[in-house]
């Protein structure tokens, strides 16, 4: 028998038995915060994106062909589906609005639909619903907190390949699954993980491009938990550093070895992964993408928003704007295929962003109120669209930290105005969230009250015995 706790433990068995063992009693305070904004972005993302025509097809789909009167719900629709139908209908409506962890992964996209389904067929409380989010996320972020861009470079989509694995990780730990069980989820949910950059390179296949990964993630992280709690298929110890394992499939190899990097060294030690699990906690840096652009843009955008109204910049007066970053960010979505190799001024690119945000003072939230003199149209802003092609330059360095832009504004009299805009104002708790979701009240389909309704059960969630109020409350009135 392995001796527990010695070098012999495989990474998926050293986080089985974390997880398996995890009890809400040994989260700290900042990391249930942290889970419970994360659930509460989601589910106003859910109700904004149940709106939407895409999701409406999927949910239809959904009902009709995995319809089960007693399943589980579906957000706003209110209909009841398998286990993975209502996992995969829910991940669908989560649109826009969401997390984003390492620049090409969405966690909650999978995680939270997977965690809400879940909870609700095994009768789980909200305390037990965070704390098998805490143990999933925490997974998915150090899976993928080296190895993203290397994944990318292979011409894998890093969000699907972590999602399934953080979705089963959730799922496995509401089902009470033992630190065996656990572990076989983990082997299953690595056979299972998948999804290819062409998925995105070719739009023409209809609305959303590769937006099935991540749907899929959450679907296939469930299908592996359940799958691990019929105890037949028990996986292989290794699949995460074995030599045909997780990691030598999606990075090239499993000696944790990076082809490309943010920054930092090029070789980390597989062996760090699981280290101090329960006592630091990547979670914790998780952003929240507000805009409806990449999350390398956000930090530009409000860098760029600051600068203006700190020294009343007349966008008219300004000779040239700079923007330095991380090289990975001008090559996104994979250094090996990137969607502009030229990282040229085009509507969708950093250049827009930047233009927009110092032309018009701001970038329209999800929902949010809009700048400029054409509302919603907001491709066609001439102002903006002449200043992009002009007057922004868009540099990429290498070892410059992910998501941490400096930007100098030069203007045409010779004076500059120059700023940092460091990855770590990014990581918001509760209220931080909260505050910046103050912006959707207008138009959220359930009206401010509704919104705020949303906010305060998740406030005090811990004291809620299952999640079904929060089907409630994301339902039309």
């Amino acid at each position: 028998m392995r001796r527990r706790g010695t070098m012999a433990d495989s990474i998926a068995r050293q986080f089985a038995r974390w997880a398996a063992n995890l009890k809400y009693e040994d989260l700290p305070p900042e990391v249930v915060d942290k889970v419970k904004s994360l659930i509460l972005v989601h589910l106003v993302s859910a109700v904004h994106g149940a709106q939407s025509p895409a999701a409406k097809k999927a949910v239809a789909f959904v009902k009709r062909e995995e319809g089960k009167a007693d399943g589980a719900t579906i957000i706003w629709d209110g209909g009841k589906a398998t286990r993975i139908g209502a996992t995969f209908a829910n991940s669908e409506e989560i649109r826009a609005l969401e997390d984003s962890y390492r620049m090409i992964t969405h966690p909650g996209k999978s995680l939270i639909p997977a965690a809400l389904v879940n909870a609700e067929l095994e009768g789980k409380s909200l305390k037990e619903m965070i704390t098998a989010l805490a143990a999933g996320y925490e997974f998915h972020c150090r899976l993928a907190y080296d190895f993203v861009p290397a994944v990318a470079a292979r011409g894998y989509r890093p969000a699907p390949i972590f999602h399934t694995m953080g979705a089963a990780v959730v799922a496995a730990k509401l089902m009470d699954l033992d630190e065996e069980r656990m572990k076989a989820a983990i082997a299953i949910a690595a056979d299972c993980a998948s999804g290819l950059f062409q998925s995105g390179t070719e739009r023409g296949g209809g609305e959303g491009g590769g937006s099935v990964h991540d749907t899929n993630a959450a679907r296939q992280g469930v299908f592996a938990a359940m799958v691990a709690r019929e105890g037949d298929i028990k996986g292989p110890e290794y699949m995460i550093e074995g030599p045909a394992g997780f990691y030598n499939a999606f990075t090239g190899n499993n000696k944790g070895v990076l082809q490309y990097k943010f920054d930092g060294p090029s070789t980390v030690d597989l062996a760090d992964i699981p280290k101090d699990l329960g006592r630091t906690w990547k979670l914790l840096t998780i952003m929240y993408r507000m805009y409806s652009t990449g999350g390398y843009n956000h930090q530009v955008i409000n860098l760029l928003v600051e600068l203006r109204e700190r020294h009343k910049i007349d966008p008219d007066e300004i000779a040239v704007v700079e923007v330095l970053m991380n090289y990975l960010e001008t090559l996104y979505p994979s250094p090996n295929f990137p969607g502009d190799p030229d990282n040229k001024a085009r509507v969708g690119s950093t250049h827009y962003f930047a233009a927009h945000a110092i032309v018009n003072g701001g970038y329209p939230q999800l929902g949010g109120r809009t700048y400029g003199p054409t509302g919603d149209d907001l491709q066609h802003d001439q102002r903006v669209l002449d200043f992009m092609n002009t007057r922004v330059k868009v540099i990429g360095m290498y070892d410059k930290p992910m998501f941490s832009p400096s930007i100098t504004v030069k203007m045409r009299d010779g004076r500059s105005y120059s700023g940092d805009y460091p990855y770590e104002r990014m990581q918001w708790n509760f209220d931080g969230l909260v505050e910046r979701l103050q912006d959707l009240r207008a138009k959220f389909p359930l009206g401010p009250g509704g919104l705020d309704a949303l906010i305060e059960a998740m406030r005090s969630a811990e004291q809620m015995p299952s999640v079904a109020p929060l089907f409630a409350l994301t339902r039309p009135r």
